[in-house]
């Protein structure tokens, strides 16, 4: 049974967190408030990523449908902030629980399918999210939305004044929150419980045999995933007070999927480098649009701020370069599990 612990960091990956922190460190110094709160929904978009990698990199289970976590996280945390009036710490958490109750309902047919039929499960579940989130307006808006009337603002301790104090509070907030899970994480996989999950992914009849209680292992691997990426979706709330169901198309689910793919499954690393890596070639695509003179290559550019177009292209590109995504560009023969 092949369960053994994840690489340690390397030379590359401490250099690379260096340059990472240094750059989150130095973002409020050079954005406007828009651009703040824009930089922080990229920083909060890695516990998206994140709890597909911990399903699918760690745990086996392909997941196409993680947006809906999304979604009930952010749902959920608007109506205990909104119409409880929860202080806003208690609502981020039991949003990040309520999806992780989700996820373990969605884990129970985890049980007895896997492989290709539990992704079609998952899609088909981010398929009929929008419709259904419909029904229940009091709680998701309907087809409209719905505004939350409870503002996350800097507390009168905090330095400074004004908007940009609050926009900042918000992302050093953010930040600090996805480190902490991150870390988390990273002592997860490390765990007794985190070898059990890659021995389910390797080979679950021999982690059977091993004494791994499977129904157990797999239902609560789900439940993680699902309450990391539902506390992304808590965190959205918290930086735009607004929810709607149009946020959370089947696409989006399936970008996500696409994002830990591109930064590399199986590893922490990997939800960071795939959630950077989609968001620079938004923005190269962007910026190379807007020159004049390119012809069919500037709307070809173009196409690279549309995550449909970025989740087709890096997908065939990093499948047939980079089996292991970015996150295993150091590592030689070897593929994912």
């Amino acid at each position: 049974m092949s369960a053994q612990a994840p690489r340690r960091f390397t030379p590359v990956s401490v250099a690379g967190l260096i340059v990472l922190a240094g750059l989150l460190v130095a973002i409020p110094f050079l954005t406007t408030t828009t651009s703040l709160r824009q930089a922080t929904q990229i920083v909060v978009s890695v516990l998206a990523v994140l709890g597909v990698n911990i399903a699918t990199g760690y745990g086996g289970m392909i997941s196409l449908g993680h947006g809906v976590f999304v979604g009930v996280g952010a749902f959920a945390t608007g109506y205990y902030v909104g119409d409880l009036q929860l202080p806003w710490l208690l609502a981020i958490a039991l949003g990040a629980i309520t999806a992780g109750l989700a996820g373990a309902l969605v884990g129970v047919p985890a049980l007895r399918i896997r492989g290709i039929h539990l992704a079609l499960v998952t899609l088909g579940l981010a398929i009929v999210f929008r419709p259904l989130s419909k029904r229940f307006p009091s709680i998701t808006g309907g087809v409209s939305g719905r505004s939350i009337d409870a503002r996350f603002d800097a507390p009168g301790w905090w330095p400074s004044d004004g908007r940009m104090a609050s926009s900042v509070y918000r992302y050093v907030f953010c930040v600090l929150i996805v480190v902490l899970v991150l870390w988390a994480t990273w002592n997860l996989v490390n765990s007794r419980f985190g070898r059990s999950m890659r021995a389910l992914r390797d080979n679950h009849m021999a982690a059977a045999i091993y004494g791994i209680d499977l129904v157990a292992a797999r239902v609560t691997t789900f439940a993680i995933s699902a309450g990391i990426a539902g506390l992304c979706g808590a965190l959205q709330v918290l930086l735009v007070p607004f929810v709607s169901q149009d946020k959370y198309p089947a696409q989006e689910s399936l970008v996500i999927y696409a994002s830990a793919v591109i930064g590399g499954l199986g590893t922490i690393w990997g939800s960071v480098l795939g959630v950077l890596a989609r968001t620079v070639l938004g923005k190269a695509g962007s910026a190379l649009a807007g020159y004049d003179g390119l012809g069919p290559l500037g709307e070809f550019f173009d196409l690279l701020d549309e995550s449909a177009f970025v989740f087709g292209v890096g997908l065939i590109i990093l499948t047939f370069l980079f089996p292991r995504g970015l996150a295993g560009l150091g590592r030689k023969n070897q593929v994912p599990k």
